[in-house]
């Protein structure tokens, strides 16, 4: 039986499930680049990218299941991108951070005009991880920018972002 939720936020809700599965994925294919170009850690950093957007769809799928609501599964294509270096890569994915924060922040705006409160509040989690998110690929790139095209340097960062772990919602 279906509970009677808004068919816009329904709608708006399965969309950034798809948003989250291609976040995933153009990640991971940023890991295989950056394992490729021989910067493991780098490469680690961003699988638990993936594998923390593929959290953020599941929890958005669990919620629509909560609340009886028709889950669309998304088909999802390839990422198309192009990159010269890894700070490319990062500069992408900060690009990309910024586009998902503008997607949660228009959710979030239209639960509030069709006063949908539950979606609200699954979303201000999304709000404050996006903040966390942001800041921690601006950072990464304002030190991949200082380090130019110093190796040492490069490889220091590779070295401590090798021991990111996801922290994945349930």
């Amino acid at each position: 039986m279906m509970v009677s939720m808004n068919p816009l936020i329904v709608d708006a809700v399965n969309t950034q499930i798809r948003l989250e599965f291609e976040s995933a994925f153009l990640y991971l294919a940023f890991s295989g680049n950056l394992r490729q170009y021989g910067l493991p850690g780098m490469g680690h950093w961003m699988r638990e990218q993936y594998r923390e957007e593929c959290g953020h769809a599941l929890r958005f799928i669990t919620y629509l299941e909560n609340r009886r609501a028709r889950v669309v599964i998304p088909m999802v294509s390839a990422p198309v991108y192009k990159w010269e270096t890894p700070l490319d890569l990062f500069r992408l994915a900060l690009e990309h951070e910024r586009r998902i924060t503008a997607s949660i922040h228009d959710l979030l705006t239209l639960c509030r005009e069709e006063r949908e409160y539950a979606t609200q509040c699954l979303l201000f989690d999304y709000v404050k991880e996006q903040v966390e998110e942001e800041l921690q690929v601006e950072e990464i790139v304002d030190v991949m920018t200082l380090c130019g095209i110093r190796i040492d340097e490069l490889l220091s960062l590779d070295q401590k972002l090798s021991g990111r772990s996801t922290k994945v919602w349930e």
